[in-house]
């Protein structure tokens, strides 16, 4: 590990080393004046000697600094101390979708979609601000702890309108050759929808488990997404959506006009997915980008293969490093390689003397401060839920008994009263609920409209992210509503078809059988709730399906006389009276007989045909 100051700008106090790229150390820090945790990327010296290494990081710094967005890493500071240079963003607590898919295999095609669509929500932010990522990978997407997206990494970020950015300088470095679209490989001028391409390969292999194209060079890989058309998802997922496997191809494809045009039409599709409503994407044509059809540019060279090669093959040890993983710092989730002071490693101060940190946990933070200060260290407090009684020190950094020069900060984390609302946008309402309720926050969710969220997803909280409140606070959270849609009319038709319509709208149908003395048998009465009733998609719709008129008994009337007293009951059943005989005949003149005869069953509404004196 690089030796490192402890205080940076006099503010950010270095805490541990949490990740090593090529080009520079991430440590993870604490912010002494708004006390908070940062992370802080600190260039190798040698490269600060390097003008074109420092512009790198420069701009790295410039990109991501002017992007403010919940799904992309901020940048709070730049700066240079002790002969390097210095980039202070937001700490991510969590993992990168890298180490989300070596460890847990193809992910859910939801919860796939919603991480494309929360990433392509950051590019969209970037591309209309002029900043194309040039290297979306699973490397430089997080997840944090509560499920939510982070985009990092901006190290190779290009305004498309500044031909001195340009992708083809000799060891300039371009991107990763498993997720270059087919016009970055060839050393085109790139738009924001060569990000969208690389999104759509990092979809592919969340959903597959395997990228696209494979190759026994970064070159040959990169060739491939030039010339080939990708499997299609569906022959490694056979129940994959059709839907979905059209928004991985568009995203995919290699004729820019047929691709999708910005990242916000690319997450619009996703959403339409996530809420089961028609997806626009069409499955493209398999037309290979060739370099007579490539884009018009200003300025073009063509890459070497020798020169591609030296950009992707892995280099010589120290500067290979460089060149192979400087886009790879996006590992600000990764928390490794702990850093702790020892005897035999920590700096001694110009007088030679080192002491020992004393164990002040179990102690008010005064106390502690106290002994601290008195020994010649400086103190950061840091708040945090706990059971124990308020203010007491909970844990330290370093730990007792270690050896740290005097002037050194000392983290001490107190149980506090007060916690910080989390910023659980985008998250669903679960994990919400979950990383409130650890902060020891009331969960209060509250349902709104939001046609162009996904459902289910947190839009904002009010506090809002970022407020100190009282632990036991309540925090509401207002959470994207499922969209009511109508219920179809389905009268007249028969129950299978009537059952497909209902369920392809999206409810669970139930039939229920109905007499009716007018509807047919096997013929669709109605719906309960009725046709045009607004309801929840995937609500229950009972489906009334008729088992035609029925039959009742059949009063009988033999004997009585021949008039409407006498066949009146028939009459009241609701059957058609037919008569034969001599109605007309001087009483007596009696009913000699009835068919259907008295008792048997017959259809309402039927005719019973009576005989009076002949």
């Amino acid at each position: 590990m690089t030796h490192v100051d402890p205080l940076y700008s006099n503010r950010y106090a270095i805490e541990r080393l949490i990740a090593r790229g090529g080009m520079a150390e991430v440590y993870l820090a604490r912010d002494t004046y708004l006390d908070r945790w940062v992370a802080v990327k600190i260039l190798f010296p040698e490269f600060a000697r390097d003008p074109s290494f420092v512009e790198r990081f420069r701009r790295e710094a410039q990109s991501a600094a002017m992007l403010n967005h919940p799904n992309i890493v901020g940048v709070y500071d730049y700066g240079q101390q002790a002969g390097s240079y210095f980039i202070v963003m937001e700490y991510v607590e969590g993992r990168s979708l890298r180490d989300v898919l070596h460890d847990e295999g193809p992910l859910p095609a939801m919860t796939a979609a919603r991480i494309t669509a929360e990433t392509a929500a950051a590019l969209d932010f970037a591309h209309q601000h002029g900043v194309i990522h040039r290297d979306i990978k699973p490397g430089n997407v997080l997840i944090t702890q509560s499920g939510q997206v982070k985009v990092a990494d901006f190290g190779i970020a290009a305004n498309p309108t500044d031909a001195k950015q340009g992708l083809t300088q000799t060891g300039s470095v371009i991107g990763t050759a498993t997720y270059f679209s087919p016009e970055q490989a060839q050393g085109y001028q790139v738009d924001g929808r060569t990000d969208v391409y690389a999104l759509g390969v990092v979809l592919y292999e969340m959903l597959t488990g395997r990228a696209p194209f494979t190759g026994e060079s970064p070159v040959a890989v990169a060739m491939k997404h030039v010339r080939e058309q990708p499997v299609p998802p569906s022959q490694y997922l056979p129940d994959l959506s059709p839907d979905l496997e059209r928004i991985v191809l568009t995203a995919m494809a290699k004729d820019l006009a047929t691709r999708y045009q910005s990242a916000e039409e690319l997450r619009a599709d996703l959403i339409r997915f996530g809420r089961g409503t028609p997806v626009a994407a069409v499955v493209p044509a398999a037309v290979p980008v060739r370099a007579d059809e490539a884009p018009t540019v200003a300025t073009r060279r063509p890459v070497a293969a020798s020169t591609a090669e030296e950009m992707w093959d892995e280099p010589p040890r120290r500067w290979g490093p460089v060149v192979a993983v400087v886009f790879g710092l996006g590992l600000l989730a990764a928390v490794i390689a702990f850093a702790l002071f020892s005897a035999g490693s920590t700096p001694t101060d110009p007088t030679g003397k080192t002491v020992e940190v004393p164990d002040v946990v179990g102690s008010t933070f005064a106390e502690a401060s106290g002994e601290l200060e008195g020994l010649g260290f400086t103190v950061i407090r840091r708040d945090e839920i706990s059971d124990a009684p308020i203010d007491e020190v909970i844990k330290q950094s370093p730990e007792a008994g270690l050896l740290a020069r005097k002037g050194r900060a000392i983290v001490l984390t107190v149980s506090g009263s007060e916690v910080n609302v989390p910023n659980v946008v985008g998250q669903t309402k679960e994990q919400a609920e979950a990383s409130l309720t650890d902060r020891g926050l009331i969960y209060t969710p509250v349902e709104v409209d939001a046609p162009d969220k996904l459902p289910g997803t947190v839009i904002s909280t009010d506090p809002v992210a970022g407020t100190k409140v009282p632990k036991g606070s309540p925090v509401t959270v207002n959470i994207a509503k499922e969209p009511l849609i109508d219920i179809p009319s389905v009268a007249g038709q028969d129950q299978t078809s009537a059952q497909a319509l209902l369920q392809n709208a999206g409810f669970v149908v139930n039939t229920t059988a109905q007499q009716h003395a007018t509807v047919p048998a096997g013929k669709v009465i109605g719906t309960t709730p009725a046709a045009g009733t607004k309801a929840l998609k995937g609500s229950i719709v009972v489906l009334l399906v008729s088992t035609g008129p029925g039959t009742v008994a059949v009063p009988g009337v033999t004997g009585q006389q021949c008039n409407a007293t006498g066949y009146g009951p028939l009459t009241s059943a609701g059957f058609g009276v037919a008569i034969t005989g001599n109605p007309g005949a001087p009483a007596p003149n009696p009913i000699v007989s009835q068919s259907p005869g008295g008792g048997s069953q017959a259809a309402p509404g039927s005719t019973v045909t009576i005989t009076c004196t002949i």
